[in-house]
């Protein structure tokens, strides 16, 4: 017989390059690996971001994610268990649906929020739990002229403007939605205010820098533990806390 590792309950990750990503790059911070860290013992972190991705594109490939049931196989048994202990999914996607018209990444505003609205019932169908928390993240705010000095453009075929429009309808889905908080990136980010600030979040006009990274672990990380503290990482010593996901395992004092 052959062997396979045990999963620990897990996290599901679904977005575009802001997911995939979220484990940080050319050696710097990432939003995903942060939450990783924070799991650490406690939860699997799934990454399934795919760069360039619109919502027409993640609805079509979400099926693809997951293993159907079937009794008679050991594998998709596995992912079933796997399935059953999912603490909480995140979705971000949005900033390629925003792109201008025209573009070939374009998605109108009504359809993105159509096909988000879908998506998130179409996880909670898959994992069989109508109230599964699913988080959705907006896009964020744009650096157009960055985004273009970095793309080699003529003209950027991304702005703020339709970021925080299609943001918007974000919010709107997730109000739709038991169970289903919206993080709001752009205005995290400060892309709600006045001035260039927010600039400093991300790496090229799009992506999230370092500090963008970081913000969002620590926005999420507060969202969970004012919503639903009982998947929250287990706080003091992980194992002696009133609430939340305990270390797996007994502490190595208590073994010796």
């Amino acid at each position: 017989k052959t062997g396979v590792v045990k999963p620990r309950p897990s996290i599901f990750l679904f977005g575009d390059s802001l997911t995939q990503e979220g484990f940080g790059v050319d050696g710097n911070v990432g939003w995903a690996s942060l939450l990783a860290s924070a799991y650490i013992r406690r939860a699997d972190v799934l990454n399934r971001g795919f760069s360039g991705y619109n919502t027409r594109h993640a609805l079509d490939i979400l099926p693809t994610m997951f293993v159907p049931n079937n009794n008679n196989n050991q594998e998709q048994q596995q992912q079933q268990q796997q399935h059953s202990t999912t603490l909480f999914c995140t979705v971000f996607l949005g900033a390629n649906d925003a792109t201008a018209p025209g573009s070939r990444q374009h998605v109108p505003i009504e359809e993105y929020g159509t096909n988000l609205s879908k998506i998130v019932t179409t996880i909670r169908q898959t994992f069989g739990n109508e109230t599964l928390p699913i988080i959705l993240f907006t896009p964020p705010p744009v650096d157009a002229q960055k985004w273009t000095n970095f793309k080699g453009l003529p003209q950027s075929n991304r702005n703020s403007t339709l970021a925080a429009s299609y943001g918007e309808v974000c919010k709107k889905v997730a109000s739709q939605h038991k169970n289903c908080p919206c993080l709001d990136v752009f205005a995290l980010l400060g892309g709600d205010q006045d001035g260039d600030d927010y600039t400093k979040h991300l790496s090229d006009g799009l992506h999230l820098s370092g500090s963008g990274n970081t913000l969002i672990f620590e926005s999420l990380m507060t969202l969970l533990k004012s919503e639903f503290p009982h998947i929250a990482p287990m706080e003091g010593d992980g194992k002696t806390g009133k609430i939340g996901i305990p270390l797996q395992h007994q502490l190595w004092e208590d073994l010796c």
